[in-house]
């Protein structure tokens, strides 16, 4: 037992060879559980009935009612359900729509394609990002190693994450590219940073830790870049979608704290925060 426990603190069993291989595996893995996704559906949905990508089903159904005009439709929980049943079939479970209004135009540009492609595209773009900014922080990292040898992407790539968004069709790749593409350039290029810090603004929660942070560490330039995009942002979906959409957002939150958050419908063991926790030992 004593040689294991010096082992696992010496770190001398997590070889190069070992982490390609095991990250390889599981990349195998995760293409095998796609082809089978692929070959077991029927038209958008998957064996068991669900949307393919099903996180991703509400933010294509936003997409198709802003584009026909009802921006305002994913703020109602009951208008969205109606347009992802339209889309996806009468059977089809609820996937709610809980983000601001700025992620509608994210929404309406993918709502042009059909679902599939929208998906390929949605999945394989951000991916594309992922990656990307994994090679950022690489650059100036402490294992120069790991991009020399190409075995960053591996290992970014064989990660579980990486699995629960491509089969979900979260936005965890677009989320993590632009954090980490953000501090990747934060020190040389702060304004760059600072926009892409901004472009976060789909997801309110990091709207309290940035900002703090970059204030704290007098990092002005990129807090001012940050504020002026999501200002941006804001004008720009206010111009074409109209004023309605921020009551809406406003109303909506009442069901995503109750629902989602008191009650976790979606279950707590989903939330990564405190709070879930201790909701989900009894508290």
């Amino acid at each position: 037992m004593k040689k294991i426990v010096l082992l696992l603190r010496s770190g001398d069993f997590l070889t190069r060879q070992r982490m390609t291989r095991w990250a390889a595996g599981l990349i195998l893995g995760y293409v095998c559980c796609g082809v089978f996704l692929g070959l077991t559906a029927h038209g958008v949905n998957d064996y068991a009935g669900r949307p393919l990508g099903t996180d991703f089903s509400n933010v294509y159904a936003a997409g198709v009612a802003t584009i026909h005009g009802d921006a305002t439709a994913p703020f109602n929980i009951l208008r969205q359900e109606q347009t992802e049943q339209a889309i996806f079939g009468k059977a089809t479970q609820l996937y709610g729509w809980h983000y601001p209004p700025f992620f509608l135009l994210v929404a309406a540009a993918l709502a042009r394609l059909p679902y599939i492609p929208a998906l390929i595209l949605w999945q394989a773009g951000t991916l594309m990002l992922y990656l990307g900014s994994v090679r950022l922080l690489l650059r100036k990292s402490a294992a120069p190693w790991l991009s020399a040898d190409r075995l960053g992407p591996i290992l970014a790539l064989g990660f579980t994450a990486v699995f629960v968004n491509a089969t979900h069709g979260q936005n965890g790749f677009l989320t993590a590219a632009l954090f980490a593409s953000g501090l990747a350039l934060l020190d040389e290029r702060p304004v760059v940073a600072g926009m892409l810090f901004g472009l976060l603004c789909y997801k309110p929660q990091f709207a309290v830790v940035i900002p703090l942070v970059l204030a704290a560490t007098g990092r002005w330039r990129a807090f001012s870049a940050a504020a002026a995009t999501v200002l941006a942002a804001g004008a720009t979906v206010t111009w074409m979608f109209g004023t309605e959409i921020w009551p809406g957002f406003m109303a909506s939150a009442h069901f995503t704290r109750t629902v989602v958050l008191e009650q976790g419908n979606t279950g707590f063991y989903k939330l990564q925060s405190v709070f879930a926790a201790i909701r989900m030992w009894g508290g």
